[in-house]
């Protein structure tokens, strides 16, 4: 080999070498600094790091190349600054990148790098290749000298990717998947309990349900379901983004109460969620969390068996600690842009996937007494076209996403479009349900388990002039549906009409297990108020049947003047019953048996409250907010179910009561029952995503701005 091309070798090797040992290095950093979710980072970084260092080696081994050197007595040296140069050209610019980005990322909150700082990474970039030409050099041309040859140099290379990858090989803290199945007898006291199945289905806005008068045949699996149970009518949300409203559902508590209500919060551990309670009762527990807002990143994982994150498919097979890497971000940004075709896993995992998890767990636990939450994720963004259900095609996605991340205010010509293949997403997920629950019926699990059917929040598609979601607190983004399905077809076919919330459902079902609530807990168990409408129906047409009696046996009495006095009142009575007409109008506005339903959030500068009652639903946002909301709404939902018209901006009356006075009301109504909650609150918290769960964030719409640019 002569002097040219082994000197170019040994540049285009000290390239390869110096990049891999700088992304070990970065790696490193990573894992001590950030916590270890697993160990694939450092043999990642030393094949990923290494093959860019190859790139930049080969311009130094033109270089080195083009100087003609020559053999002779000194070959060694020759050899070791040739390494040398290789490794500074690829480590220098890296070195400088990655610095510059985390500086920006860690050091200056995003603020960008001053010229102060980007002046001392030349200095160290500097210090860097001085130290590398004359120590490295010397280095690579005495004891190290066999890594300035090809079969040195990849030796060593073959050395950190294979001890690595050994090293990303061992177990770090629990199985992230959950163990499945902990074989729990069945408590004594909940011998006669059923099992229940808990399954939430992200961004379903309740009017899209065939249940709630949606699109025919969009839903037949879920309107299956909600005909064998009980369809409350007009459930409430309290939030409309995914954490705060989850939260409210697990904690019984309104956001007020539980403060999980930031893009930075946490769930306090002080608070006390179903599964905590039902475990300490002997359930067995498990949740397959479909989104990063509701992991054990910020503190859903409480009171649970088995906890599963259904993490989305990292590209190119990365992982958590992966995606710190500067250059894998670089990578993966690419791969974005480039890319066009979206897929699925990108984001959440499908329906089938977590359903078939939900299938594994009920099996694995089949002698046990057991609780399972299941979150599916396809109606929300990015909607995703399915060609199957149109007929333009056979495949399941053709790859075209439509996601906030990318169009955060779309046009309201985009209104009907995004509508419609919002409800695809819906038809798509109710298709993939049902293999799901033909099983459960098949094996007998149906009518033995208690099954409840909710949502987070709804959607907005520019009924207000805006769209997706956690901006407001419309009926579109707050009203969800609420099926429960009990076992046997117990109360099967009720619908409710007044009010519930989703802070009810934890104690309406510790209620089903006989298992006491919470003390902490706001919600009400909502089965005895519809047991009641059963008792006063029943006791209402029998009072009608003896009604038409009393007449059919007394008229024609009366008609010959044959009755006393008692028997003309007890007719009369009659009569009155059967010619009673429902409640009009303002008589038919509200329920006594109406919850107080109360939402509110602080995000992204939007910091809202709501309150519904009585038929009417007053909002309140804060002066100057980024969504131009007014600072006071009114809405008579009974009357204007699309709030369309709000009341204080017209003289109608609120049903005799002046608009202002109405929203008076209600809002005395909102302040109560946040100061209640605020009285019992724990104290917030607060927690760094990661810098995959950060992208996650980006690419489902709930962070954007500088955090997002290298995603």
């Amino acid at each position: 080999m002569n002097a040219r091309t082994s000197s170019a070798l040994a540049a285009l090797f000290g390239g390869l070498l110096g990049a891999a040992l700088l992304g070990l290095l970065e790696a490193a950093f990573h894992l001590a600094t950030q916590g270890v979710p697993d160990l694939l980072a450092p043999v990642y970084a030393v094949v990923l790091y290494g093959l860019i260092g190859l790139g930049f080696g080969l311009a130094a081994a033109v270089g080195v190349a083009a100087l003609n050197p020559r053999s002779g007595a000194d070959d060694d040296a020759r050899l070791g600054l040739a390494h040398a140069i290789g490794t500074v050209v690829a480590v220098s610019p890296m070195l400088g990148f990655a610095l510059h980005y985390l500086g920006n990322k860690v050091v200056f909150a995003e603020q960008g790098v001053p010229l102060w700082g980007k002046l001392g990474i030349v200095v160290v970039l500097g210090l860097f290749a001085a130290f590398e030409l004359l120590v490295g050099a010397r280095l690579a041309a005495g004891p190290l000298k066999l890594l300035a040859r090809p079969v040195g140099a990849l030796g060593a290379w073959g050395v950190l990717v294979v001890s690595t990858g050994a090293l990303a090989l061992l177990p770090v803290g629990d199985d992230p998947r959950g163990t499945m199945a902990h074989h729990k007898p069945v408590p004594a006291e909940l011998a006669d309990a059923p099992d229940v199945l808990i399954l939430t289905v992200d961004t379903l806005r309740a009017d899209h349900l065939g249940t709630y008068g949606g699109p025919e045949g969009v839903s037949p699996v879920l309107d299956g379901i909600a005909a064998d149970g009980i369809v409350f009518e007009h459930a409430s949300a309290h939030a409309s983004w995914t954490r705060s409203s989850f939260a409210s559902l697990w904690t019984s508590r309104i956001p007020s109460g539980h403060k999980a209500d930031r893009k930075a919060s946490r769930l306090p551990e002080e608070l006390v969620l179903l599964s905590e309670v039902l475990q300490a009762r002997g359930v067995t527990t498990a949740n397959l969390a479909n989104n990063i807002n509701v992991t054990q990143t910020f503190g859903f994982d409480q009171g649970y068996d088995t906890f599963v994150y259904e993490a989305p498919a990292y590209h190119f097979g990365a992982t958590e600690s992966v995606f710190s890497l500067t250059f894998y971000k670089v990578v993966h940004k690419l791969r974005e842009k480039l890319g066009g075709h979206k897929a699925i896993e990108s984001f959440y995992q499908p329906a089938d996937v977590v359903l078939a998890d939900a299938r594994a767990f009920i099996e694995a636990n089949a002698e046990s007494r057991w609780m399972l939450g299941v979150h599916l994720m396809e109606p929300h963004d990015p909607y995703f076209e399915h060609p199957y259900l149109d007929g333009s095609g056979t495949a399941i996605t053709n790859g075209v996403g439509f996601a906030r991340a990318e169009v955060e205010r779309p046009s309201l010509d985009q209104a009907e479009y995004l509508k419609r293949v919002y409800t695809d997403e819906i038809r798509h997920m109710d298709r993939l349900l049902a293999p799901f629950v033909d099983w459960l019926k098949s094996t007998g699990r149906y009518d033995r388990t208690l099954i409840v059917i909710t949502a987070d929040h709804g959607e907005e598609f520019g009924e207000h002039g805006g769209f997706w979601h956690g901006t407001t607190l419309y009926e579109e983004q707050t009203h969800v549906p609420l099926i429960v399905k009990l076992p046997a077809g117990d109360l099967a076919g009720r619908r409710v009409p007044w009010q519930a919330r989703l802070i009810d459902v934890a104690p309406t079902l510790t209620a089903a297990l006989g298992v006491p609530p919470d003390p902490t807990w706001a919600g009400r168990d909502l089965l005895p108020d519809v047991r009641r409408d059963v008792a006063d129906e029943t006791a209402k047409r029998d009072a009608v049947e003896n009604a038409r009696e009393t007449v059919a046996a007394l008229a024609e009495q009366a008609d010959a003047g044959a009755l006393d006095g008692d028997q003309l009142r007890e007719l009369m009575e009659a009569r009155r019953l059967l010619e009673a007409q429902p409640p009009q109008g303002c008589d038919a506005y509200g329920n006594a048996r109406d919850r107080v339903a109360v939402s509110e959030q602080d995000f992204e500068g939007n910091v809202l409250q709501a309150v519904r009652l009585f038929g009417y639903h007053a909002i309140r946002a804060n002066a100057g907010n980024p969504r131009g909301l007014r600072e006071l709404e009114l809405y008579d939902v009974e009357a204007d179910p699309d709030e369309a018209r709000d009341l204080l901006t017209s003289d109608e009356p609120a049903c005799g009561r002046a608009p202002a006075e109405r929203a008076r009301e209600l809002l005395e109504k909102l302040d109560t029952e946040r100061e209640k909650a605020a009285k019992g609150a724990v104290e917030a918290q607060e927690v760094q995503a990661g810098a995959g769960e950060t992208c996650n964030l980006c690419a489902l719409g709930y962070l954007s701005g500088p955090q997002c640019d290298d995603c």
